[in-house]
């Protein structure tokens, strides 16, 4: 077995090295209608370099790709006249997909805890994500690191949009499902009903998407009324809130008490009338909580499971007609993975700790171990392998992990 030893100052070089020997032996051919799109790159560091190109095949993409080496590559849901021109207005826009984005680091999860980890430029540090200092209320640098709970946990929010636009919308045809290459996942909707479609639509749609300013006596609940009524018609957000409700009894007492502001006391009293609430429902009326504080305890109920059911979903990236995302099967400088395209009725099987891993592929890349010096890095997985915890040594470990450890910044420079 061979060993080599990265030349600190050039990470990035021995990043490009290894994408070239990638773009050589693979062709990229996932952009439709590529002769409209506008194409932007990035290098280290920075995922957005350069933009406003644009290409006549896909043969010139692959010629591009294999020159340059980007470390980031990515492509317009617009579809332009002129996709090079700018300012933004002469590209002459003629429609656009949507893409909807759910990425791990969007998305709370208890795992962050143990992999995350924070400092503050005053020397204060500790685990997790968080935003500001608790000590000096300074900004603070995040270290973001992914396991299969996040990850996991970003791919149920996939199943459950595709629910979302089948069964509230009809859409069956022209969706597709990436992985981004790095924290997540892209949907891709590229129907001919979607193209048309101009900001203000689709701002309706990911309010719909998200229960941004749901009114809830529009969908049915009189909260204002006595007694308190719920629907019992049909009507998909309707059937999740009502659904919501039901579900409320299998969690924890202590949790929604928290969530409304009554008591644990009351709680539980009201947990123990399960079944009159539930009865009440079937004939259309919300049981009352505790007499004229009914209006305020079912509104926060509602708001309680409506947050619940809705997605998490990256608004800007929804609406911005001008965005640029990943080129699916293009390499992610931050990982070296491929940002893999999905068959639908494979997504869950797909492992984003071993499936899109390229230069774990012997055959193509070798099996030789790199040497490096990690400056810090918490026990992760990869190709069903483990690794770490990292700090301040020198390790040997296989292509692929080395690789993903130099774009997560970990190996010193």
């Amino acid at each position: 077995m061979t060993f080599s030893k990265i030349n600190f100052q050039k990470e990035e070089t021995f990043l490009k090295r290894h994408f070239q020997e990638y773009y050589k032996k693979n062709f990229v051919g996932s952009v439709p209608e590529v002769e409209r799109r506008e194409f932007g790159y990035g290098v280290f560091g920075r995922k957005i370099a350069d933009r406003n190109i644009s290409f006549s095949s896909e043969k010139i993409v692959n010629d591009f790709l294999f020159a340059q080496v980007p470390l980031f590559f990515s492509y317009s849901t617009a579809y332009y006249r002129y996709p090079n021109r700018k300012p933004m207005e002469a590209k002459e826009l003629l429609g656009a997909d949507i893409v909807y984005e759910f990425d791990a680091d969007d998305i709370q999860t208890s795992c962050k805890e143990k992999h995350d980890s924070w400092k503050c430029p005053k020397g204060h540090f500790g685990k997790g994500a968080i935003e500001n200092c608790p000590e000096c209320g300074e900004g603070v640098e995040v270290s973001q690191w992914f396991c299969s709970e996040c990850l996991g946990e970003a791919k149920r929010h996939v199943f459950r949009l595709i629910d979302f636009l089948k069964d509230d919308f009809g859409f069956t045809e022209g969706i597709e499902v990436n992985f981004s290459g790095k924290a997540g996942y892209h949907i891709h909707l590229q129907g001919k009903e979607i193209r048309n479609l101009g900001r203000g639509a689709r701002i309706e749609l990911v309010d719909y998407l998200t229960a941004s300013g749901m009114f809830f006596e529009k969908l049915g609940y009189g909260i204002s009324s006595a007694p308190i009524t719920c629907p019992r018609e049909d009507g998909a957000w309707r059937k999740r809130l009502n659904k919501g409700i039901e579900n409320l009894f299998e969690k924890d007492p202590e949790r929604v008490a928290a969530f409304t502001g009554f008591s644990i006391k009351k709680m539980k009293k009201f947990f123990d009338l399960k079944q009159e609430v539930l009865s009440g429902m079937r004939r259309g009326i919300l049981f009352p909580a505790e007499g004229r504080k009914s209006k305020e305890f079912w509104k926060k109920i509602l708001e309680m499971v409506a947050g619940e059911e809705m997605l998490p979903i990256d608004r800007q990236t929804s609406i911005d007609l001008h965005k640029i995302i990943r080129v699916p099967e293009t390499l992610h400088g931050e990982t070296g993975f491929c940002a893999k395209r999905i068959p639908v009725g494979e997504l869950k099987k797909f492992d984003p700790f071993t499936d899109p891993v390229v230069f774990a592929d012997e055959n193509l890349f070798g099996s030789g171990l790199v040497k490096v010096f990690i400056s810090k890095a918490p026990r992760f997985s990869l190709c069903g392998q483990s690794f770490g915890p990292f700090e301040n040594e020198e390790s040997e470990v296989p292509l692929f992990c080395a690789i993903y450890l130099i774009g997560k910044g970990a190996v010193l420079r």
